[in-house]
């Protein structure tokens, strides 16, 4: 939807800025005519074209400006605009303003549960580095072994590379969605990925996480932990949000973290940070 229009009750189509001024200007003939007033003593008070496109933008064309933004698909769009639509005037207002007051605070970060899953590990996995792998070269050069294992030596590279089965190999998912009126508008999704017995994790293999869905002004940056201690696996996400609006920036930081006992969660957070 353009960002010059706005949404009219009642099943009206949307009414352009121009054709709101046309509107205007009838209603003005027709009430200075009812009153016995000449138009030009009206337009002399001060009610002209250029002090409408001065007045502050109604509720509902920042609610619309900040939807158009966030680029979500139509259905989205449509059901947020009926949300929007059901509220009463002075709700309008009051999130109207606190969306031009900082866009993020109008969101809800709702985690879903964590989900296991099982999958037969491949040998000679490389490890995951303990603390924000960001390639597999670096991971490669991270791997982590058991002194009584059998390993063999890559001579050209120096790595030592595991020729043993491995533990099975578990994938935990953890999803948190973004959302307005209880409508998602994106999901942040993490996954960790790691070996382990019954009672104790004993490799990480991978600890990451992303953004699906509508994200038209925000400019995502994410980084990661993660480590083992005492057989607990843990693996931690953060987020870093930037949003502009409206000629504004705006921040917001989130951290996900999973942790594992084995193969059993002992805790899934989301905070702020």
């Amino acid at each position: 939807m353009p960002a010059f229009s706005y949404r009219i009750r009642c099943c009206q189509l949307p009414i352009r800025r121009s054709d709101r001024w046309r509107y205007e200007m009838n209603r003005v003939v027709r009430v200075t005519a009812a009153g016995g007033i000449a138009l030009g003593l009206v337009l002399g008070a001060g009610v002209t074209a250029a002090n409408a496109d001065e007045a502050p933008d109604s509720a509902e064309i920042v609610f619309d400006e900040f939807v158009e933004a966030l680029k979500v698909d139509e259905t989205t769009d449509a059901a947020l605009a009926q949300k929007f639509d059901r509220l009463p005037d002075a709700e309008q207002e009051r999130l109207a303003d606190a969306i031009e007051e900082n866009p993020l605070s109008v969101l809800t970060f709702t985690a879903g549960e964590p989900t296991l899953t099982s999958v037969t590990a491949t040998a000679a996995e490389p490890a995951l580095a303990p603390k924000n792998a960001t390639s597999a070269k670096r991971a490669t050069r991270s791997i982590v072994t058991a002194a009584a294992e059998p390993t063999v030596r890559n001579v050209a590279s120096g790595l030592h590379i595991r020729t043993v089965a491995s533990n099975p190999r578990y994938t935990a998912t953890y999803p948190v969605n973004a959302s307005l009126f209880g409508i998602a508008t994106g999901t942040f999704t993490m996954r960790y990925v790691f070996e382990a017995t019954s009672i104790a994790v004993t490799r990480n293999l991978e600890c990451t996480g992303w953004f699906t869905g509508a994200a038209g002004i925000w400019n995502i940056g994410t980084s990661q932990s993660n480590y083992i201690s005492g057989g607990t696996g843990v693996c931690t996400i953060n987020y870093r949000m930037s949003l502009a609006f409206k000629g504004s920036f705006f921040s917001a930081n989130k951290q996900q973290q999973l942790q594992y006992k084995g193969t059993r969660l002992t805790s899934a957070t989301l905070k702020n940070i």
